[in-house]
């Protein structure tokens, strides 16, 4: 076979997919392997194709569009005994190769053939390679018919057998026709159709029950053979299904009434008694579903990969559902005290980012107490900080690029940490607005409201004649915030006042599943953060990463069997614009374990700004960038598009702070580089290796890829994440959407 070639800087590298690992595959591997080609595996197609050249896909199927999506890649698709799908055959893409074999016996010869049709600049799109397999042709015999021919003893006992094992099956359609309509159930309480949900329930049970009574027939024989386990989980998951969507559905209904009786104004002792009891009655279903999704959860004991993800999603539910359990006894009890609890609500641009989720534009305070949430008074943060009369030191980077000699509440959220930032904001609004004896903090992020506001369709705003959603929420949020601003100004209270009111109005039109759905995002990818001073309640979003903590990170073996790593980028924007809505970023992030287990980092971010003018409210990024690393690492180098930055601010305490400015033209790309070592290195013999990598409250979600790279003394024994793994390099590509914690088990052999 000859190829055409051409001096690169690097190798060419090719990703194989399959999820069969098929003999040939080896075969090929080999053949890569000799024409300098680096080879991958993976079951399953990464986020990311930027490192591949060529992908081989065997037997698996990708969206034309990912294919268009990446011209510049060869996509090389064999299909062993299927047919090649026409949508590939008639895409009259140029990307893209196919093969069709009859049989997974490749040698050598075969191998070299796809080879030069993949990478050849043939027009021709399909190649078949076709082996000849001897067929047997059974010659028929006419007979004549007889009717002693099949009324004979063997035939009899046939039959007989035949119907005893049709009775003890026939209980299988009706679970069957049982499992259908509760699947169905699930997809119309997912559509918030509750009468179709209770008929497709209905209709489940029914058929659920004859099987029920089909089932006990024959149960006895199964139980005698030792096959009756099978059976009786398929019947138990059934039945468990079926009660789960039925506390569901009443869980639904019971929660939009529920959601008015709290925010209704001057309630009765009757709707106070009927208050108590849907909490009461939401308690007991919370508990209900809760047990029957573990017991289903138990029963799927099956050995497919098709379980696995289902097993999962079941176990999270559960985890969710007793967490809402729990603090819905915390909301209870706040919402039934005679004496007022009181929460500090904080609204963040995200779009003008800063270490603490975004600038502070406006708070709201509100009051819970006698079954009843009172009004969410809003206030403008200018407002506030226009009656400072106290001196406050800022942080550096804000006096130094902001400009801004004073520190104020809008400033105040300059840390990492969440629950730092609300005590900061506690000492403001005691020194500005005399404000003090708070139960807790909820911050949300422009994106959260735009979570949220997914859950309706259009909220009409009368006072502004606006209708609004969550596509244009910013837009319009930013065009009455900025019209005519000037410090005191009430315009964005007012505008931000009017959403939360209408907001509440419009409760009753909520599609509650798309609100849980928006707000465990909101609280997964920190848009929103959550600190209760009640320790029991604020220990189940300590333990989901809902509170928006920095992380000290621990390992659960001896200290002795486990070495921690740690990683917190994040920015602040000190532009004073809203640049970040045009900031994409994405990480790389590389490890080089020496052969003596030394552990040597080098970090690479790269900064896009899309803005298309240096106009407010976008234009330049400037970002005074920090990092968290473990404390005793030791800083090599830090670059800006290859150019070295040595101005930079350093601090250590509990971890090492590394802080510096630098700037992000519109329509440019900027690339950030940092090496540094760790001082601790992977011991001789076993070790776990921890690695922690935190996401920013209030960042949009990055592309984040970790790659690895051991010496030949240093094997991976085990991990928690599924890479692809070639020789000594490891690579992962993920998103960072929240805080990843990455295990690794790895055996030093060094001498």
């Amino acid at each position: 076979m000859r190829f055409e070639t051409e001096i690169v800087h690097e190798k060419q590298k090719a990703l194989i997919i399959s999820k069969m690992n098929y003999a040939f595959i080896t075969v090929l591997k080999t053949h890569l392997k000799k024409f300098s080609v680096d080879h991958f595996f993976s079951s399953i197609l990464p986020k990311s194709l930027d490192i591949f050249d060529y992908l081989i896909i065997i037997d698996s199927h990708i969206t034309i569009q990912k294919i268009k999506e990446n011209p510049e890649k060869k996509f090389i698709f064999i299909f062993s005994r299927n047919k090649a799908p026409s949508s590939l055959l008639s895409s009259q893409l140029k990307n893209i190769k196919i093969v069709t074999i009859n049989s997974e016996n490749l040698n050598a010869q075969d191998i070299d053939k796809i080879l030069w049709f993949a990478f050849s600049p043939t027009k021709e799109i399909l190649l078949k390679i076709n082996w000849l397999q001897k067929t047997e042709r059974d010659q028929s015999v006419k007979r004549k018919f007889t009717i002693s021919r099949y009324f004979t003893k063997k035939n009899s006992i046939i039959f007989i057998v035949s119907i005893f094992v049709l009775l003890h099956l026939l209980f299988v359609p009706f679970l069957i026709f049982s499992s259908y309509f509760v699947y169905q159930g699930y997809q119309d309480l997912k559509k918030e159709d509750f009468s179709k949900a209770e008929n497709s329930i209905k209709s489940g049970s029914y058929f659920y029950q004859i099987s029920k009574k089909l089932y006990s027939f024959s149960r006895p024989t199964y139980r005698l053979l030792g096959v009756s386990l099978f059976p009786d989980n398929l019947m138990e998951i059934n039945n468990n299904g079926i009660e789960a969507i039925e506390e569901t559905t009443k869980i639904l209904v019971n929660s939009k009434e529920i959601q008015r009786l709290v925010f209704a104004k001057n309630k009765g002792a009757l709707e106070e008694d009927d208050l108590k009891l849907r909490l009461s009655k939401l308690d007991d279903s919370l508990e209900k579903i809760t047990e029957n999704l573990i017991i289903i959860n138990q029963k799927l004991d099956f050995q497919y990969e098709f379980f696995k993800p289902v097993k999962n999603k079941l176990s999270e539910a559960s985890d969710l559902l007793n967490k809402s359990k729990k603090l819905l006894l915390y909301f209870e009890t706040a919402l039934t005290k005679t004496n007022s609890s009181k929460y500090l609500l904080f609204f963040a641009n995200n779009m003008e980012l800063r270490p603490g989720g975004g600038f502070l534009g406006s708070f709201a305070i509100i009051n819970i107490a006698n079954y009843e949430i009172g009004e969410i008074k809003i206030y403008d943060v200018y407002d506030a900080d226009g009656q400072l009369t106290a001196h406050i030191d800022p942080p550096k980077p804000i006096s130094q690029y902001l400009n801004i000699p004073h520190w104020f509440l809008r400033d105040s959220n300059f840390s990492p940490d969440f629950f730092e930032n609300y005590e900061k904001a506690l000492f403001f609004l005691e020194k500005e607005l005399g404000m003090t004896g708070f139960d807790g903090s909820v911050l949300l992020t422009t994106s959260a409201v735009e979570n949220i506001l997914s859950s309706f369709d259009n909220i009409f705003l009368p006072d502004f004649k606006e209708n609004i959603n969550s596509k244009n929420f910013y837009l319009k949020t930013q065009f009455y915030a900025e019209k005519n601003f000037f410090p005191g100004s009430i315009q964005k209270q007012v505008f931000l006042s009017s959403v939360v009111q209408q907001i509440i109005l419009n409760l009753d039109n909520i599609s509650l599943s798309r609100f849980l759905t928006s707000l465990k995002k909101s609280l997964d990818e920190k848009q929103v953060v959550v600190y209760l001073k009640d320790e029991t309640a604020q220990a189940l979003f300590d333990s989901s990463f809902w509170s928006g903590r920095v992380i000290e990170p621990k390992c659960l073996a001896g200290p002795n069997d486990c070495l921690i790593d740690y990683l917190f980028p994040y920015d602040a924007n000190v532009g004073a614009n809203k640049a970040n809505f045009f900031i994409n970023r994405s990480l790389y992030f590389k490890t080089n374990i020496d052969s003596q287990g030394k552990i040597n980092h080098l970090l690479s971010i790269q900064y896009q700004n899309t803005s298309p003018s240096e106009i407010f409210p976008t234009g330049v990024y400037r970002n005074y960038f920090q990092i968290l690393i473990p404390r005793d690492s030791t800083i090599k180098q830090i670059t800006k598009e290859g150019i070295l930055v040595e101005d930079f601010d350093q601090k250590d305490d509990k971890f090492k702070l590394v802080g510096f400015y630098f700037e992000v033209p519109p329509k440019k790309t900027v690339e950030i580089k940092i090496s540094y070592q760790l001082e601790n290195p992977i011991k001789k013999g076993r070790q776990i290796y921890q690695l922690v990598v935190q996401k920013q409250i209030g960042a949009s979600n990055s592309d984040l890829i970790v790659d690895f790279r051991l010496n030949k003394n240093i094997s991976l024994v085990n991990q928690n994440f599924s890479p692809l793994v070639k020789d000594d390099k490891i690579l992962y590509n993920t998103n960072l959407s929240t805080d990843k914690i990455f295990f690794m088990e790895l055996s030093n052999d060094q001498i």
